[in-house]
């Protein structure tokens, strides 16, 4: 784990002026770009959605868009303003049982402007395709990773996958809920392969190695089909926003997106769904996989793309499996931030709460600036190396 430099510093300094300036708990983004967003939905006529019972459903996707821009809106958005705080509270009691609280959150500002124009400064830019977190997974939950790749130059989708996450609304107005049946088993899924491997085993043996990671990829079978299904998803928005970019003349994104400079990210299983994506769809040139096992083909193939790994404290199980996940997948990256649990890598971590026990348990007992500014920088570094041939600077990536 590197020194604190003298930017993290810099950086933090930027932030708690930014923060003081605002109503808000998010740090600034650290690029040149003002950032806008756009909600978008799709429906993939081609899939029937296998989740409910209706007849005719198809798969219908919600998408949240990050983008680059030129000039600030009036007003900023307010954090979590498409979302019911009663139906929050329900649902994310893990980190706050006072509904309070999420009324709360909702009269804090982001560094995001609906609907300002995309940035001329450049003909087309870079596009990330992010996929969040299992069951806690909720767009507004990322804006920090979100709004600082957007205000850096990258237009940043990311994908609501229906019934596998509490929330996601549809275009009608509708919401659609957790698959609650489907949640718990996959988690007593995990925790029954946990269970069976939960000793400290001897790393240096590869034949109990190998049999975690069989367990892993047998054992974990909800988590291994949702991590195809969503793959599904990010390919049909890849391929829907591509014909957009290509044939739709008024719309915003006509021209502006350079599929040649295609990455993907995800966080917990939408970290796995990144690197299945990364392996199977030729448009994404390099990829990053946020504290998840990698769940998917990747085991079994080579994978000649860059790939990045960052990872929290939390599943050690999950590490040891991945170093033989990723040993043919060059180059390769991998980091752990130290004192981490694993919503460090979403906004949770700078919720304006007491750091009381239970979020410990979430986030870890590390610097939560320091270590958000740790990630935001790898990602940026990584992304700029591979998306935009900007050389790495001397030290994490490069000796």
């Amino acid at each position: 784990m590197p020194k604190v430099s003298y930017y993290l510093i810099f950086v933090l300094l930027i932030g708690k002026i930014a923060v003081a300036q605002q109503h808000t708990f998010l740090p600034s983004p650290t690029g040149t770009y003002f950032v806008g967003t756009q909600n978008l939905f799709f429906t993939d006529s081609s899939r029937k959605e296998k989740l409910t019972l209706t007849w005719g459903d198809k798969r219908a996707l919600q998408v949240k868009i990050w983008y680059p821009s030129d000039v600030k809106g009036e007003k900023a958005n307010l954090y979590l303003k498409d979302y019911s705080a009663d139906i929050l509270w329900k649902n994310y009691r893990i980190f706050n049982d006072d509904k309070a609280f999420f009324d709360s959150l909702k009269t804090y500002s982001t560094f995001s402007y609906e609907g300002i124009p995309i940035s001329k400064a450049q003909q087309k830019f870079p596009i990330i395709i992010f996929s969040q977190g299992y069951y806690f997974g909720l767009d507004d939950f990322y804006c920090a990773l979100m709004e600082n790749l957007a205000s850096n130059g990258y237009i940043v989708v990311s994908i609501t996958h229906p019934y596998d996450q509490v929330i996601t609304n549809t275009a009608e107005g509708k919401v659609i809920t957790i698959k609650k049946y489907r949640v718990t088993k996959a988690y007593l899924q995990w925790k029954k392969v946990e269970f069976m491997h939960k000793k400290n085993p001897d790393t240096t043996n590869a034949r109990q190695v190998n049999r975690i990671l069989k367990a892993y990829l047998r054992g974990m079978r909800i988590f291994k089909k949702s991590v195809s299904l969503w793959s599904k998803d990010a390919q049909f928005i890849m391929d829907t926003l591509q014909r957009i970019n290509d044939f739709s003349v008024n719309n915003r994104w006509y021209g502006k997106i350079d599929f040649s400079r295609a990455g993907t990210l995800g966080q917990s299983v939408g970290g796995a769904v990144a690197g299945q994506l990364t392996y199977l769809d030729g448009r994404i040139k390099a990829g990053a996989n946020l504290d998840c096992f990698q769940f998917g083909d990747l085991y079994k193939h080579e994978m000649d793309k860059p790939f990045m790994l960052l990872e929290s404290e939390s599943y050690p199980l999950w590490g040891i499996a991945n170093k033989i996940i990723y040993t043919n997948t060059h180059p390769f990256y991998s980091f752990k931030l130290k004192d981490t649990r694993h919503f460090i890598f979403s906004d949770c971590c700078l919720f304006p709460v007491k750091q009381n026990k239970r979020m410990q348990d979430l986030i870890g007992p590390g610097n939560i600036m320091e270590n958000v500014v740790l990630i935001n920088s790898y990602l940026i570094e990584f992304y700029n190396h591979y998306l935009n041939q900007v050389p790495f600077k001397p030290g994490v990536f490069s000796k």
